[in-house]
């Protein structure tokens, strides 16, 4: 009896050993590739996680890279140029004032009018300043020795201090003084400002020092102190002056 059982139950031992052999043979390699996908899908990850930090970092030795040949290659001759565009930028700058300077001197002239006693002074062919000119210098002038019909400008002077001439010195014995002297200077002999033009035409602003004034070898005319500091300071060294 007991033999019987313990043969049904080595039986059942046996069944039971091959059908867990059975379903480890069916289902195990199941189980075995599906760990294998997993497993081979983390090591894409993985790779593909490592080739991006690679990638990052390639990135950044890039950026850097660049960044260092900007500024050792590159941003040096840029520096440079941009110096040089700045220079020539100011050196454009002076030139154009300079030829601005130059254009107002050749647009600039002055009319004599000894019709209508005016002196009148054109800057780019317009009257600028239309000043009256007293008749008796007007008179003087047209009785000179002075002909021509065109004059230029050949000097012009902020608080003129002509020489004395020798002359003034004939009848006194001793030695006649230096012209650098104080005794030959003829403060206010021509007022406060003096244009000097070709043939000893000279045009000042009035004097009080009228006696000084008649020693100097010239034809004058003259002007109010306001009218003759803007013509002064309107005119330059080479401009004509017409007469009519």
């Amino acid at each position: 009896m007991f033999i019987k059982f313990l043969k049904k139950l080595i039986g059942l031992i046996v069944l039971l050993i091959m059908a867990v052999s059975i379903f480890i043979h069916i289902k195990l390699p199941s189980y075995t590739k599906t760990i294998e996908s997993e497993i081979a899908e983390l090591n894409k990850q993985l790779s593909m996680l490592s080739n991006q930090k690679k990638y990052e970092t390639l990135i950044k030795q890039s950026v850097y890279s660049d960044a260092e040949i900007l500024k050792t290659d590159l941003l040096p001759p840029i520096e440079e140029e941009k110096k040089s565009l700045v220079e020539q930028n100011k050196n454009l700058l002076k030139e154009n004032r300079l030829l601005s300077g130059h254009l107002n001197i050749l647009s600039t002239k002055v009319i004599f009018d000894t019709k209508s006693n005016r002196l009148k002074l054109v800057k780019n062919g317009k009257v600028s300043s239309d000043i009256a000119v007293s008749k008796k210098f007007v008179t003087a002038f047209s009785k000179s020795e002075i002909n021509r019909k065109t004059l230029k400008i050949l000097a012009k002077e902020k608080n003129p201090a002509p020489i004395k001439p020798k002359w003034m010195y004939e009848d006194i014995t001793k030695e006649i003084p230096a012209e650098n002297t104080a005794e030959r200077i003829m403060v206010g002999a021509l007022g406060n400002y003096a244009v000097y033009f070709t043939d000893y035409l000279i045009v000042h602003d009035f004097t009080k020092n009228i006696q000084q004034h008649d020693t100097i070898n010239h034809v004058c005319i003259q002007l109010n102190l306001k009218d003759m500091k803007k013509l002064y300071n309107s005119v330059f060294i080479g401009n004509k002056l017409y007469v009519e």
